[in-house]
């Protein structure tokens, strides 16, 4: 009887208040009660910041397994947010006296800022004074941020720490949109399709929350809206993920999201059926238009497209307004969804006149299909007060006059080539073209058509062929990397190029070191000495860098508080400034964080997404990071609001970019500088200027059409535009029967068989037969990761000496562990012609496909 007893709260799990109960003394439970009012008012917070699949091993010793279990479930069908209210509920519930210190132990594994707010040491009165202070503090600032001075605030992404439910609620009702904010929302509450054309830092993302809930608000009872916002970069999706919920959830309505970094842990079907908000980066709708696990459009009512001016060629955001227009001109019976554009500048291609950039935006207005362009007219002196134009300051500045160290690696480059087309008759002739610039990106380019050529190279002796095809692979790569040494030296110190060469010459020692390799590598080390003492030399410093010096010093003398972002070209650069700054001992004042793409590129990989976040967290937050030196990836939608001080630093696109650019220096008494050697630089930035005049005085004219009239003509673009995009449609060749050779695209060894490939998944490529993995050499993953059913455990490389060219990938697929090869490393080669081809992508070689079958396996 006593076992049957303990049943109601011991084998539930409840072992603390089945000892509670049993001992009759409730001071351990009732100690946790100011826990629970301390993660009560952080609750908004803690969604906002938890991934709860992060910490749930570490939690699920304070939780039961039927609570483990939901949670995960929750996060799968509806998303982190909603998953991490379910971990609030629970603990708020649990008897667990230990629980508030692992959830601390937890946040401080996963380095997680919510760590910050978490205070389990002290007395309740200190957690009480804690809660409120923050609270207090945090609505002043607020409101503060929000009224008084940054009109973008106003969607409260901008609150570090949020106060209590209350206040909260609070807040968000004392909010009042701005007379201009109404003005562009006006056009999309009447139910227009709408391109929005605001300056960046006005609050297009609070325009955009006014749009949702008037639209979800205006659907009659049994009826429901579902909006989908687009966003293109991961760290815009996730300022728009955390703005959207903190709004809406307030308002009762489900919010989810999914990009190409989380979709493989959650199913995009079940989040579009679930919720009725979507925050997508654009290539997920794509992927699952394309394999039908979304029908269609008609599943949405309303779709916004963040930087809209993207919507052109074969941009994600094309693709989704293709599928838009055929439904729409194919007079389908389903609904179609509301559609609104948000964007700083519209562009102006390449028109040179007023009348081509009418026509270049009643492109972009017909690829989205609205009909009104909204832009801030009635209320133009009160968004003047809000948004300020930074003052644009171009200098000048003169290139070194004698350059030792570019000498020294041109002539590396000289005999570089002349090694390379001893090496081929044929291939030589490749090396005979003129005006080859070295230290350009067109010299880049000139390369990549070398390698592209040595990789399709073909002899009867096909040992000579593999022979000259892997030397002149080598002979690329030496100037690809010369080359880039030449750009960074130009724009940086010349020992930031010359550490990035070593670094190279250690990584070929440390590989497969042929005799070209060793020869290569002989012929620098005999310059190393005079490379370092040119290096040295102070009077070689880079005067780029002596003005760039003179900026700083005065911006910060004049103002201690300044904010800066430093744009850059290249990922090279970033990293070769931030030292620059780190060793300068008169920058001393400067904490330089660095933001750069999530791609990989030749040299390096990019920065992962919690690294991204953890930046722009501390550069938002922080008074001691002053200053984010920045690739592209931070000219587009991401909100730092506090920057006043932008600097171009041989940074120059076209004019959305211009704009953009200069949009994101908001604070009041900003400048932005475009620092450059070259009088086509700033030429460039001239035009860009002229643009940007004839694109505004394109936008009033359109808006002075009458409304049929603007219609008629954008129907009459996307009939055209339809036209030409069918009859350019082509129908897939079929394919090619005939089995065919890989061989691998650096030494042209035998590597496999087509009739040895299988498909694994729709996507992904294997090879069957014990044969081949005597044909290649495996190492350990850098990176080992789960996705999609695989667990990537390591690389795999051709396996001749003195090749070790990169062929993919090793993974667990389900029971069997099995290569998968990527179609760029390798040459495929006709078995009756001999003749032989390159693909960079297996869409593109027509082979016939086989699936993969696990019985072939086991067999």
């Amino acid at each position: 009887m006593a076992e049957t007893k303990r049943d109601p709260a011991s084998k539930q799990g409840y072992c603390g208040l089945y000892e509670a109960i049993e001992s009759w003394d409730f001071q351990k439970i009732e100690k946790l009660e100011e826990h629970r009012l301390l993660l009560r008012r952080l609750q908004p917070e803690f969604k906002a910041r938890i991934n709860p699949t992060d910490i749930l091993s570490e939690m699920s010793e304070c939780l039961i397994n039927q609570e483990c279990e939901e949670i995960r479930q929750i996060c799968f069908t509806k998303g982190m947010m909603a998953g991490a209210e379910k971990m609030v509920e629970c603990l708020l519930r649990s008897d667990k006296e230990n629980w508030p210190k692992v959830l601390k132990f937890a946040l401080e594994k996963e380095d997680n800022k919510f760590g910050d707010l978490w205070i389990v040491d002290e007395g309740s009165k200190r957690l009480e004074s804690k809660a409120v202070e923050d609270d207090d503090g945090m609505e002043m600032s607020s409101i503060q941020i929000f009224i008084q001075e940054e009109p973008e605030c106003q969607d409260l992404s901008q609150n570090p720490c949020l106060p209590s439910e209350e206040s909260c609620n609070n807040l968000h009702s004392s909010l009042k949109p701005r007379n201009y904010q109404l003005e562009l929302a006006l056009p999309a509450q009447k139910g227009k399709n709408t391109l929005i054309c605001a300056p960046t830092g006005c609050g297009k993302t609070f325009v955009s929350l006014l749009i949702c809930e008037h639209h979800l608000k205006k659907f009659p009872h049994g009826q429901k809206g579902k909006v989908v916002f687009f966003a293109n970069q991961i760290p815009v999706y996730e300022q728009q993920a955390t703005v959207f919920s903190r709004h809406f959830e307030r308002l009762g309505y489900s919010v989810a999201g999914v990009s190409g970094a989380t979709t493989e842990n959650v199913s995009v079907q079940h989040i579009i059926e679930n919720n009725d908000i979507i925050i997508l980066t654009p290539q997920i709708l794509v992927n699952s238009l394309n394999n039908g696990t979304i029908p269609s459009l008609s599943v949405f009512t309303l779709m916004i497209f963040d930087e809209c001016h993207n919507t052109s060629k074969h941009h994600p955001y094309n693709q989704i307004m293709f599928r838009y227009l055929d439904q729409k001109l194919g007079q389908s019976p389903d609904p179609l969804p509301q559609v609104i554009g948000l964007t700083a500048s519209v562009g102006v291609g390449d028109a040179k006149t007023v009348d081509e950039a009418m026509f270049h935006i009643c492109r972009l207005c017909a690829a989205l299909d609205v009909s009104v362009i909204a832009t801030v007219r009635d209320n133009a002196e009160e968004l003047e007060q809000v948004v300020y134009k930074p003052q644009k300051v171009f200098r000048k500045v003169e290139s070194r006059t004698a350059n030792t160290f570019k000498s020294i690696i041109s002539q590396l480059m000289r005999e570089t080539e002349k090694l390379a087309k001893n090496v081929s008759e044929e291939l030589g002739k490749l090396f005979q073209i003129q005006n080859r610039e070295f230290g350009t990106q067109k010299y880049e380019q000139w390369i990549v058509a070398v390698h592209k050529a040595c990789m399709v190279f073909q002899m009867p002796d096909k040992e000579e062929e593999s022979r000259i095809c892997r030397a002149l692979f080598l002979y690329t790569s030496h100037l690809r990397k010369y080359n880039d040494a030449l750009i960074i030296s130009e724009d940086a110190q010349m020992k930031d190029a010359l550490n990035y060469l070593k670094a190279f010459f250690h990584d070929v020692r440390e590989a497969a070191f042929d005799e070209t390799e060793q020869d290569l590598t002989r012929n620098f080390e005999e310059k190393l000495e005079e490379l370092e003492k040119v290096s040295m030399d102070p009077s070689n410093e880079n005067p780029k860098l002596r003005d760039l010096y003179l900026i700083l010093q005065e911006e910060y003398h004049l103002k201690p508080e300044t904010k800066t972002i430093l744009f850059v070209k290249t990922r090279a650069l970033v990293d070769a400034l931030k030292k620059w700054i780190e060793e300068n001992p008169a920058l001393g004042f400067l904490k330089p964080g660095i933001l750069t793409g999530r791609g990989k590129t030749n040299q390096t990989t990019g920065m992962t997404l919690p690294a991204q976040k953890c930046v722009l967290e501390a550069f938002r937050t922080s008074g001691d990071n002053n200053i984010l030196i920045a690739t592209s990836v931070a000219d587009e939608g991401i909100d730092i609001a506090q920057c006043n001080l932008v600097i171009l630093y041989e940074y120059v696109g076209n004019v959305v970019k211009m704009i953009q650019t200069r949009g994101r220096g908001r604070a009041r008494d900003s400048k932005c500088f475009l620092l450059t050697s070259s009088a086509d630089v700033i030429e460039k930035e001239k035009a860009n200027m002229f643009k940007e005049k004839i694109m505004n005085e394109s936008i009033s004219r359109l808006q002075a059409w009458d409304e049929m009239q603007f219609e008629k003509k954008i129907h009459q673009i996307q009939l055209d535009e339809k036209f030409i995009r069918d009859s350019q449609h082509k129908p897939q060749p079929a394919p090619d029967k005939e089995n065919k050779k890989l061989l691998c695209g650096k030494c042209k060894a035998f590597a496999c068989y087509t009739a040895d490939i299988r498909v694994v998944e729709k996507s992904h490529y294997t090879v069957v037969g014990k044969a081949f993995k005597e044909r290649f050499v495996s190492k350990p993953h850098p990176k080992p990761k789960v996705y999609d059913g695989f667990k990537k455990d390591a690389k795999i490389f051709c396996a001749i000496q003195n090749c070790c060219h990169d062929w993919g990938i090793q993974v667990k697929y389900k029971m069997f562990e099995i290569p998968v090869i990527k179609i760029e490393s390798f040459v495929v080669e006709d078995i009756a012609s001999g003749a032989q081809n390159r693909h960079s992508k297996w869409k593109d070689f027509h082979f016939e496909r086989i699936q993969f079958d696990p019985a072939e396996m086991s067999n």
